[in-house]
């Protein structure tokens, strides 16, 4: 599936522009939005479909508006999934137990950190927004061509343009990071995730907002084991029962700092595709660091794919929230 294609086609639907209008006008007012983002927590929304996604990427987006944020910094997922060669070639190196620890430390090294487009601007669906000047360091680097498929907040950066358009403003400035791998198998060690988080740290200037991007459950027959399906019950509000613990667990763990444990349980349990971010946004608030999940339900995914029932993506707005918060 190119993602990228399919969700854009799905943005610029003639009736897309009237729902993401609904979107925006049902998101007037969010007190608990707006208590996040003024609280400096780092809020995490969805990028699935438009009508799973819409409504809570126009609830972060109305917030950031409303409080008149001056910059975002968006970490985005780099799906390993949708990588262009050469770079999947590497990420096959990485996973490959049986080759040389040299080989599989140089390809990681393609592969850890953040990227970022280059550019003054970036084009969306719905015009262009302003990209913060990023200077490269080790762990956040330009792109060359790595972000050729990725498409993780492509809908926001449209949305954001979008309610730019509809109140008469320019967006804020934004810096889109792409996070890479932030476990290294080779040493097990999520070293990177503190290194990344200090970089971060060095673009926040007064009145920045952060927010991120995850699906936070991938679950059916697209995506688990045909006995796991077999074993587990097909009505959505029963596995939305099974799942939101999962999910509380594997965050709690990740801001407990056991980083090792949550990354097993979102990879395994969840599929979560946040999974590499999560020790990065623990690194940036700190030990006791908590969250709310203001929104989670499973979004069909099964005529998407167009395969048997169920398939289900998590929808969800998580609020990551500082320590002197909790």
């Amino acid at each position: 599936m190119d993602w990228k294609s399919y969700y854009r086609t799905e943005r610029e639907r003639p009736q897309s522009q009237e729902l993401i209008t609904a979107y925006f006008a049902a998101a007037t007012t969010d007190p608990a939005a707006d208590r996040a983002i003024t609280n400096g927590a780092i809020l995490s929304f969805p990028h699935t479909a438009l009508a799973y996604a819409g409504p809570l990427q126009a609830r972060v987006i109305a917030g950031l508006y409303r409080i008149r944020v001056p910059r975002i910094i968006a970490l985005g997922v780099l799906h390993t999934s949708v990588l262009p060669e050469p770079y999947s070639g590497y990420l096959a190196q990485v996973n490959d137990s049986t080759a040389p620890t040299a080989t599989r430390v140089t390809a990681m090294e393609t592969l850890t950190g953040a990227f970022f487009p280059t550019g003054k601007a970036i084009s969306s669906s719905f015009g262009t927004v302003p990209l913060v000047p990023i200077p490269p360091r080790d762990v956040i680097r330009a792109d060359t061509g790595i972000l050729k498929n990725e498409f993780s907040l492509d809908t926001f950066l449209s949305l954001l343009a979008f309610h730019a358009a509809q109140t008469g403003t320019e967006p804020p400035p934004v810096a889109p990071l792409y996070v890479g791998i932030t476990y290294d198998p080779v040493h097990d060690s999520f070293a990177v995730a503190g290194k990344l988080a200090g970089a971060i740290r060095e673009l926040i200037t007064p009145g920045t907002a952060i927010v991120t991007t995850g699906d936070l459950v991938h679950y059916g027959t697209a995506y688990s084991a045909p006995e796991r399906v077999a074993a587990m019950p097909t009505d959505r509000r029963v596995l939305e029962e099974h799942f939101l613990p999962e999910v509380e667990n594997t965050i709690a763990r990740g801001l407990a700092g056991e980083h090792r444990a949550a990354f097993d349980r979102a990879r395994t349990v969840l599929a979560s595709d946040q999974r590499y971010i999560l020790p990065v946004i623990t690194e940036l608030l700190g030990v006791g660091a908590g969250y709310e999940i203001l929104h989670f339900e499973l979004s069909d995914y099964a005529g998407i794919l167009s395969v048997a029932p169920p398939c289900y993506v998590a929808s969800s707005l998580v609020a990551f929230i500082p320590p002197r918060f909790c």
